[in-house]
């Protein structure tokens, strides 16, 4: 058992004790070690100044990428190596992302650039033989620049070439992290730190396991223990809603929850597999889904957040429990005493509340796969493309033989406390022929078993418009595909 959490920064070996372990990344940075280069606007992860790169080891050497260092907590980043702006240079000279921005005048008030430029050294970590403008875009969808425009930024990037960058694993050979990260991994961490304000005193606790089995102890010890992983949700919390965890547990040392695999057509999901994971893995076995992850969220937050995460937040906008729904996909729960199963469509009982005992986690995921025949469509509506919360979703499993819909699922998100089956418009759907007077009949249908409400995203009357639409979107876009 130790104390402290072991934290390279810039090839520097910091070992953080007591209340600094509690303090988001780029506070630390800032305020502890004077690294001033990393920026904080939204502390949220929406605006992407305050990245830097993180290290994290996979297999023999350690791979870097992107995160938003606002959101990522020092209680996260055990055994890890953070490179921040001042870290790229090297013997005095620019990085080629820092030089190339120079050339082309990609930097005005330059508030904003260093998160871009390490958003931008990380597109070389992949060595890429060459970087297309939709590959910049798309990397640089969690950064915000309000003067420069984001053109000079992209042209900058294109103009680097990938055979002149050193990767952080030329520059910071991984032999030089791993022996230590070997040793001090195996080691659970239990820190206790006893905050004091003006009129008020509490005891916080963070316990990082080694071992699964340690994990589900500590929650069966602990059960109010919040759990925390990628913790991209429950990080905006603490830093805009002042949530203050008194017991945390972290999962950041478990490489055996991270997996991802397809086994007699079951995609089998681990519980700390990230969104970057799902994002490259769908793209051939699920390739409807990949388009909501391409669009779910920037990179920065791909890298570090879970499906099990969005799972267990129980959002009724959450981008995956459509597909999740229509897919009839089970959740692992597990405990010290054995593991049970539970089918998403009976999970939640209520706004953010779920099957999930206090003393339990959860450990996989298993989704069937759609096979030949079974059509599956989502949908995801959002003020913005890229990086937004969602306004309103649907997912739709269907078989259609001899123009006749042979079996139906429909799933909607964002028109009730928690995400929908319509077994209504189901019950409608199924045996009809596949024409447009049926869809606009079961939108009807539709806009009837949902209970929407207004918020800052839409309105009442929108989202139920939306719940009829959709489904008429679903008859042109099946009717274009088959002719």
């Amino acid at each position: 058992m130790r104390d402290f959490v072991l934290i390279y920064i810039n090839g520097k070996a910091h070992r953080i004790y007591g209340e600094d372990v509690f303090q988001p990344l780029s506070t630390f940075l800032r305020l502890n070690l004077r690294l001033i280069g990393t920026k904080v606007v939204c502390a949220e992860g929406d605006c992407g100044a305050c990245t830097v790169l993180m290290g994290k080891k996979k297999g023999k050497t350690l791979r870097y990428v992107p995160i938003n260092s606002c959101i990522k907590f020092i209680y996260q980043l055990d055994c890890s190596h953070i490179i921040t702006v001042e870290g790229l240079k090297e013997e005095g000279s620019l990085h080629p992302v820092q030089q190339s921005m120079v050339d082309h005048f990609g930097s005005q008030c330059g508030y904003c650039t260093p998160g871009f430029v390490m958003a931008m050294a990380g597109m070389f970590e992949e060595r890429p033989a060459r970087l297309k403008s939709q590959d910049v875009r798309e990397a640089l969808t969690g950064n915000l620049c309000r003067c420069t425009g984001y053109e000079p930024i992209i042209k900058a990037t294109l103009a680097v070439n990938p055979n002149h960058v050193k990767t952080m694993e030329e520059r910071f050979p991984s032999e030089n992290f791993l022996k230590g990260f070997q040793k001090y991994s195996q080691d659970p961490i239990a820190i206790h730190y006893s905050e004091k304000g003006f009129d008020h005193s509490q005891d916080r606790f963070y316990f990082n396991p080694a071992t699964w089995q340690e994990a589900l102890q500590l929650k069966k010890e602990h059960p109010t223990a919040t759990v925390i992983s990628g913790g991209t949700d429950i990080s905006v919390q603490i830093n805009k809603r002042r949530l203050c965890p008194h017991k945390i547990i972290s999962l950041s040392n478990l490489p055996d929850l991270n997996h991802i695999e397809v086994e007699d057509n079951v995609l089998w999901i681990g519980a700390k597999t990230t969104w970057t994971q799902l994002e490259q893995f769908t793209l051939k076995t699920l390739p409807e889904f990949h388009k909501i992850i391409n669009v779910f969220a920037s990179p920065q937050i791909k890298h570090v957040g879970t499906l099990a995460g969005n799972i267990a937040n129980g959002s009724p906008i959450a981008d995956s429990l459509p597909f999740l729904f229509v897919a009839d996909a089970e959740i692992e729960l597990a405990e010290t005493s054995g593991t049970r199963w539970v089918n998403i469509n009976r999970f939640y009982h209520g706004y953010k509340q779920c099957d999930l005992k206090p003393q339990e986690l959860i450990s996989r995921i298993r989704i069937p796969v759609p096979q030949p025949g079974q059509l599956l469509k989502l949908y995801k509506v959002s003020k913005r493309k890229d990086l937004d919360i969602s306004t309103f979703t649907a997912g739709f499993m269907l078989e259609i033989e001899k123009s006749r819909i042979k079996t139906v699922k429909v799933s909607y998100g964002g028109v009730a406390p928690i995400v929908l089956r319509l077994p209504q418009t189901e019950a409608f759907l199924k045996g009809k022929k596949a024409e447009l007077a049926v869809f606009q009949q079961a939108g009807k249908i539709a806009r009837n078993e949902v209970t929407p409400i207004s918020d800052v995203r839409a309105s009442e009357e929108y989202r139920l418009q939306l719940s009829e639409n959709v489904l008429i979107k679903l008859y042109h876009e099946i009717a274009a595909e088959n002719g």
